[in-house]
């Protein structure tokens, strides 16, 4: 009888083990990157989650860099992380869907340790409705605007030598909005 009932648990213990057993196997781990002291450059970082992401790597010691298209507001995001961080920041007014103002922007920034492609548009309405061209900007600025970041930020990102390596994060997200 007893060795029964010590049977029985096991067969009810045994797949709660298993899933306790897969689930440390597979369970999504954070993956911090240490930021102090690296730059960190954050496109559409002058408003939604750009400019939260700029504030947080500030806070963390980086050196951050942001680009967006609208002067002004580049200005008082950095205002914002001065403000906030005391850190100041760099800001580059550029149009991700040209890659010779991405390039030209990446150059002056110098060497990126960081990148952040976290710029993006989204216009909500039904495909059969919507007009070619506003779906044509939208994969000009979500996709070629990706590519252009990166694109102009690898050559610089591959020479590095200090031993660090280099990290791009594709953000893609319509909360920031």
């Amino acid at each position: 009888m007893a060795t029964l009932s010590l049977l029985a648990l096991l067969v009810l213990l045994l797949p709660v083990i298993l899933l306790v057993v897969l689930w440390s196997i597979v369970q999504p781990r954070s993956t911090k990157v240490p930021i102090g002291g690296r730059h960190v450059f954050i496109s559409g970082g002058s408003s939604g989650i750009g400019l939260a992401l700029a504030h947080a790597a500030a806070k963390e010691g980086a050196k951050v860099s942001i680009l967006a298209r609208d002067p002004d507001k580049l200005e008082k995001a950095r205002q914002s992380i001065m403000d906030s961080t005391g850190q100041h920041i760099r800001v580059f007014k550029a149009d991700v869907r040209n890659f010779d103002e991405v390039k030209e922007a990446m150059a002056e920034a110098g060497p990126v340790d960081v990148l952040i492609a976290n710029q993006g548009v989204f216009i909500p309405q039904e495909l059969e409705i919507q007009p070619l061209d506003t779906v044509r900007s939208m994969m000009d600025i979500n996709f070629m605007g990706t590519v252009h970041l990166i694109k102009a930020a690898l050559p610089h990102m591959k020479g590095r030598t200090n031993g660090v390596p280099c990290s791009i994060a594709l953000m893609s997200s319509q909360a920031g909005q």
